[in-house]
């Protein structure tokens, strides 16, 4: 009886350890090639890659929804606020069946991870990326309120948001067209696609 409940113990006690570790995993990997990472911060917390000025960003804001006539109120302002300080920019909303339209065209191997995904916020991280991969210019969460112009960070080639502790966050990027590391995190969808019991 006591050999049985030792063995009970330890075995819960393994598959506890293996499950942390499972889980736990991705977020010791991330820290670990954050800080083997040759990414520069010049202005926390954002990430700005090498000015070049003849290799800069173009004047368009890109933002993504499901559909075009069903944006909640709230946003539809945060979006003019952006609109209203960049008049001279292009703007385009892309949608569910736009986006995965510019998929199919552009990243046809893509598809099949794009389909698979479970969640409709997966898909919507993937659009972005590949809108400004082919395109270039601002993408912005419709929830992100300008406040003012973003006209002198154009002549970087590539800025993204820094998250604390590690890793970058996707709701503001601003790239030049065909940017390689845009490219890079294109490529390494497929072989990410995991669930970890999160989105």
């Amino acid at each position: 009886m006591q050999s049985s409940l030792r063995t009970i113990c330890f075995s819960s006690l393994t598959i506890l350890i293996i499950l942390s570790v499972y889980i736990t995993w991705p977020w010791f990997h991330a820290a670990y090639v954050w800080r083997q990472s040759t990414i520069k911060s010049l202005d926390y917390p954002v990430i700005l890659s090498l000015n070049n000025t003849n290799n800069h960003i173009p004047r368009i804001i890109h933002q993504t929804y499901r559909d075009s006539y069903s944006i909640p109120f709230q946003w539809q302002q945060a979006s003019n606020s952006c609109r209203i300080l960049h008049p001279n920019y292009k703007y385009t909303l892309w949608t569910d069946e736009e986006g995965r339209r510019l998929i199919e065209k552009e990243f046809p191997c893509l598809l099949s991870t794009f389909d698979s995904y479970p969640y409709n916020i997966q898909r919507a991280d993937v659009i972005r990326l590949v809108v400004l991969y082919v395109y270039g210019g601002i993408y912005l969460d419709l929830d992100i309120i300008c406040l003012k112009s973003l006209d002198n960070l154009l002549n970087y080639q590539f800025i993204l948001p820094r998250t604390t502790p590690v890793g970058l966050s996707n709701d503001f990027i601003m790239s030049k067209p065909k940017h390689p590391f845009l490219l890079k995190v294109l490529n390494d969808l497929p072989d990410s696609n995991r669930n970890y019991f999160t989105k």
